[in-house]
């Protein structure tokens, strides 16, 4: 008798594929909801957007960052936001793979809407008070036709893209209600805004710090 009969076919694990900067997610929230959601962020106090130290105090610096933001904590009216994001995350992090636990702060609802308003390139975690933040996500509210400027951008995308790469990049991920994903570590800007108001959401999800 053949012995290969008695050989059990070996499954390749499943592959991530190459390493991604970000990831992006369309249709993640509907015109709609994100309407309700810059209604909900307004509501709140908005104040100029600050930056932590490595203390962990919080100071501002214009010459960093020019923008507006509010925060919105889990409540009965916003829990429906924290549930969407929270299913946004499994799809992207089945990518990563990352150890997380899940939302330690809360959301930050982000307004550009001064020409010139921006966020120069930073990350979002990595080390000290933050060192937690594993994973951030960027949802795009205000439609792309109600700002010029303000576009999103990575040490990728600005350095090894042609101008229709892109330009495609840009296209895709300013349509509202995108969600973009990306480990918390990644450089990445907002660039000035030149017209217009533009409106974000932004999420971190904390694990264990990287090792």
């Amino acid at each position: 008798m053949d012995d290969r009969l008695h050989d059990r076919p070996l499954i390749e694990p499943p592959s991530r594929g190459p390493y991604r900067t970000h990831l992006l997610q369309h249709r993640a929230f509907t015109a709609r909801q994100c309407e309700r959601i810059v209604a909900l962020g307004k509501s709140m106090l908005v104040e100029e957007g600050s930056l932590e130290t490595a203390e962990g105090s919080e100071m501002l610096d214009d010459a960093i960052r020019s923008s507006g933001t509010s925060w919105i904590p889990p409540t009965e009216e916003s829990w429906w936001i924290y549930e969407r994001l929270g299913r946004i995350v499994e799809r992207a992090n089945a990518h990563y793979e990352f150890d997380l636990t899940g939302f330690v702060e809360d959301l930050q609802f982000t307004v550009y809407d001064e020409v010139g308003s921006f966020y120069t390139w930073h990350q979002d975690g990595l080390d000290g008070t933050v060192a937690g933040r594993k994973l951030s996500i960027v949802i795009q509210l205000s439609d792309p036709a109600d700002y010029e400027g303000g576009r999103l951008e990575f040490f990728d995308v600005a350095s090894d893209l042609d101008d229709d790469e892109y330009d495609e990049f840009c296209e895709a991920s300013g349509r509202q209600g995108t969600a973009i994903v990306f480990p918390s570590f990644e450089y990445h800007q907002v660039q000035a805004l030149t017209a217009g108001l533009r409106y974000s959401l932004v999420a971190w999800i904390s694990g264990p710090p990287f090792r």
